[in-house]
């Protein structure tokens, strides 16, 4: 973690900075910071498809070429999760206006997901450099529960919550807390292991109206999180100690704003909440 100190240090300062900067203005009228997180009209819904990285370090059996058992070795291998899924509901609240359809707002999720690292145990090939399956797989499941928190640039409809402008985008960086459980599958629970853990991440989003207001988000985090340590053999399964740790996710999202429906807009000489037609685009 020491490779994210200094960005977890200016976002602390930037995060402590937004309540006295939550009186900016917009070219439109901006309430004060804290009452955005009553208006319904801001939130949002998501369902994420992950793709997760990690690393397994420990004790593997090698194999000769007619798989025959060799010995043992400690050896560390890429893994790459699968079934990963999760869901979340978050808000994006502005505190400083940029233009009229512009902002830079503090984003705060709450996100589940749960995601499979399959064949712990796979066998290393003796001279091949290479794994192969195990008769018997030896899996784990991750479930996660997460609080990305971050500064973002958000630009387009949902800033100023309009129905005239029918697209938006938004970029940004923050940090997740996140407290994992991670368990064998069809092994005694002992072996259960459990983490908490702060990465930083990057989003990029790209909004539309279609009825409601929609989302797609990619969000990418790194950051070398262990996540279970297995300090015995287990039988048939494998031969000896191992752990296994998260290195990265990318999660792609489709974010629902089920409250937009009822975004309104008054005429262009009242600028309240609203996008004047006859102002130029910035």
């Amino acid at each position: 973690m020491n490779l994210f100190k200094k960005p977890m240090i200016f976002l602390a300062v930037a995060m402590l900075a937004i309540p006295v900067s939550g009186f900016s203005q917009y070219k439109f009228q901006v309430a004060p910071f804290w009452s955005y997180f009553k208006d319904l009209q801001r939130y949002e819904i998501g369902f994420s498809y992950i793709l997760p990285a990690g690393e397994y370090s420990g004790v593997t059996q090698v194999r000769d070429g007619n798989n025959n058992y060799y010995g043992d070795t400690t050896i560390k291998r890429k893994l790459t999760g699968s079934q990963a899924f999760g869901a979340s509901i978050g808000i994006s609240v502005p505190f400083t206006g940029l233009g009229h359809i512009s902002c830079l707002a503090m984003d705060v999720q709450l996100m589940i997901s749960q995601y499979e690292w399959d064949d712990l145990n796979e066998t290393y090939a003796l001279g091949g450099n290479s794994f192969s399956k195990p008769s018997t797989p030896l899996n784990a499941v991750t479930q996660q529960v997460s609080l990305p928190i971050g500064i973002s640039y958000h630009v387009g409809c949902d800033v100023i919550k309009t129905r005239r402008l029918p697209l938006g985008a938004a970029f940004g960086v923050g940090l997740i807390p996140q407290y994992n459980m991670t368990a064998l599958e069809g092994v005694n629970n002992s072996y259960n292991g459990s983490s908490i853990s702060v990465t930083p991440y990057a989003k990029a989003e790209f909004a539309f109206l279609f009825g409601i207001c929609f989302k797609i988000r990619a969000m990418y985090t790194m950051g070398n999180v262990p996540l279970m340590d297995v300090n015995t053999n287990l039988g048939k399964l494998t031969d000896g100690p191992f752990s296994i740790g998260s290195t990265s996710n990318l999660s792609l999202s489709l974010i629902l704003m089920p409250f937009s429906f009822s975004w309104h807009e008054t005429d262009w000489y009242n600028t309240y909440d609203t996008y004047n037609r006859y102002d130029k685009l910035n």
